[in-house]
């Protein structure tokens, strides 16, 4: 009886050793997972680089362009530039010239109010407009302020005149120093030669286009 005691003490002990081996075996260490670093968004298709990156290309201003060649005048033409002056640049304007009927001595006549014209460069796109006053408004925000000084017949049937205008400029911009503007190769614009005293007072919007010619002061 004592001998399967001290068997039992023993399966006990081996047991008990057994647990304390596997509670002090050291635990197999795994290594963290990786974790991909973000990716860097493309470039967006012909985005300007920066000149300050490695390998950066800089990207030139957009080139002014050229000047226009002096339109051609006849000899006796009454819209000639005075002096040596040269043209700066020149815009088409779509728009339309507004009269009112009004009594004269010989009845009712369209008289001419004021012009009404978007202004587009050589790519089509609007940068002024032609008012009041033979006035332009850039949208840069300089002004033209004109009277006229000559006038010629328009070559075509139906066209209002070419004019020449002598204008004050008003701030910063592509108007600051011009100091003639031409209107040139006009086309309709004019209205009927008598309106009657039913239309008296009404408003007539007749189309017209025509090209503008600027010269800067020096």
């Amino acid at each position: 009886m004592i001998c399967s005691l001290s068997r039992a003490r023993a399966g006990t002990a081996t047991v008990a050793l057994l647990i304390s081996a596997c509670a002090i075996a050291p635990t197999e260490t795994r290594p963290p997972p990786t974790v991909p670093a973000p990716a860097r968004p493309a470039p967006a298709p012909n985005a300007p680089v920066s000149s300050s990156l490695p390998g950066a290309v800089a990207v030139a201003p957009p080139t002014p362009p050229a000047p226009p060649s002096r339109p051609s005048l006849n000899l006796f033409s009454r819209i000639r530039v005075p002096g040596d002056l040269e043209p700066s640049f020149q815009l088409s304007a779509s728009g339309v010239q507004i009269f009112r009927c009004e009594p004269d001595k010989d009845g009712y006549h369209w008289a001419f109010r004021l012009p009404e014209a978007d202004l587009r460069d050589s790519s089509g796109q609007v940068v002024a407009h032609h008012g009041a006053g033979y006035s332009f408004e850039h949208v840069d925000g300089s002004r033209l302020l004109g009277s006229i000084v000559g006038a010629d017949s328009a070559p075509a049937d139906g066209a209002v005149a070419w004019l020449l205008l002598q204008t004050r400029s008003f701030g910063e911009g592509v108007f600051d120093r011009i100091g003639y503007v031409q209107r040139i190769d006009t086309e309709g614009g004019l209205p009927p030669k008598q309106c009657s005293i039913e239309q008296s007072g009404q408003i007539l919007r007749v189309h017209f286009s025509a090209d503008f010619v600027f010269y800067r002061k020096h």
